[in-house]
């Protein structure tokens, strides 16, 4: 019998692991385009992961920037 995939820990999953690959702050956009997503999913799991206390995200303009929090 399959295993059920969880879609929404996989995204998360992703995310964690580009965030982990970077010196840097990273878009909500270029994270997209890293895991191949749609930018809603990744912001609502971003915002996910901040609610759960392992990502900080900050503004530049009119874009979001993400990070592992310290």
């Amino acid at each position: 019998m399959k295993k059920k995939v969880d879609i929404g820990k996989s995204i998360e999953s992703d995310i964690l692991k580009v965030l982990k690959e970077s010196e840097n702050p990273v878009s909500t956009r270029e994270i997209c385009l890293r895991i191949k997503r749609a930018w809603h999913s990744v912001n609502n799991h971003c915002l996910k992961l901040q609610l759960k206390g392992l990502v900080e995200c900050f503004t530049i303009g009119k874009s979001t920037a993400w990070r592992l929090k310290k």
